[in-house]
């Protein structure tokens, strides 16, 4: 929990499994069951995009950006550059900071996910605590975040790895020591992935979030976001995503963020992040009453 001390806290590590949502638990799950269903080959129709870099100077502050991704010797991803290639990426990143700034860091998270996934571990993050590319961490306020197959880092700084396989509760609204008090709960569900020598590890492959509701909407009383790996599979109470931003009268809104999503709940002041690759964070703000007031593998 974000109280500043990771006192004593190590020993939540070898209890992890507290927190599966299951029958056992007491813990429904958010997530609906993982059935996979493939998708009917459909010709794209799609022009190629150009590029929304409408001047040299945007160009070049995109490139500079994105530099870690440039092929270079002096890169901090150098050491992977054998095992996955950049160059694709590098465009990529490039595009989307002309397009929108805040969707290039997704690129480059996802290319250090893919270093991990080819087992390429000896490489330099450019994304700092809080979350930022090429920041230096002093720009956020507490969070939480699950990386990778999957590296956790607590409220509280605390860094542990988990390779458990299911739903869990990431973290909960635990004022008075009750869960979900205010109806905000983050679920995550780790499923197995490729086999790597000598590793059996698995990776987030879904998020939901429980949304707390003041006054019943059309949606419901209750309402659960799940996010996928693809924007078709996202689902706010089992039906798909209205347009986007999305906002109701009780603080909750939803946005785009590069291919994944960005959730808001004013009522706790928490942003939920997800890349729609395996990277989930929670963000809680200064006055965030969940301070010192969470549970879960947060």
């Amino acid at each position: 929990n974000a109280d500043a001390s990771t006192t004593g806290e190590s020993a939540l590590i070898s209890m992890n499994n507290h927190w599966i949502a299951n029958v056992a638990t007491s813990i429904t799950p958010l997530l609906e069951p993982d059935v996979t269903r493939p998708d009917p080959c459909v010709e794209s129709t799609t022009a190629e995009e150009t590029s929304p870099c409408s001047t040299a100077a945007e160009q070049a502050a995109a490139e500079q950006y994105c530099a870690a991704l440039n092929g270079a010797i002096d890169s901090p991803y150098h050491n992977c550059f054998d095992d996955v290639d950049p160059a694709q990426l590098f465009e990529d990143c490039v595009f989307d900071h002309c397009a929108d700034p805040s969707m290039a860091c997704d690129t480059l998270q996802l290319y250090e996910e893919e270093c991990q996934a080819a087992g390429e571990l000896d490489f330099t993050s450019v994304v700092d605590a809080c979350g930022v590319c090429n920041g230096d961490g002093t720009s956020c306020w507490p969070s939480c975040h699950a990386l990778g197959d999957p590296h956790y880092s607590t409220f509280d700084g605390m860094r542990y790895n988990w390779q458990g396989q299911c739903e869990y509760v990431l973290t909960s609204d635990c004022r008075g020591g009750r869960r979900s008090a205010s109806g905000f709960e983050v679920h995550v569900r780790n499923s197995r992935r490729r086999p790597l020598p000598g590793r059996q590890v698995t990776v987030t492959m879904a998020v939901a979030v429980r949304l707390p509701v003041l006054a019943s909407t059309r949606l419901g009383s209750v309402m659960t976001l799940e996010m996928h790996r693809t924007q078709a599979q996202h689902r706010l109470n089992g039906r798909p995503l209205p347009t986007l931003p999305w906002a109701d009268t009780n603080g909750n809104e939803i946005h785009a963020n590069g291919r994944g999503l960005r959730v808001y709940v004013g009522t706790v002041g928490a942003t939920v992040v997800w890349n729609a690759g395996s990277t989930v964070q929670v963000t809680l703000e200064a006055w965030s009453p969940l301070l010192n007031n969470t549970c879960g593998l947060c």
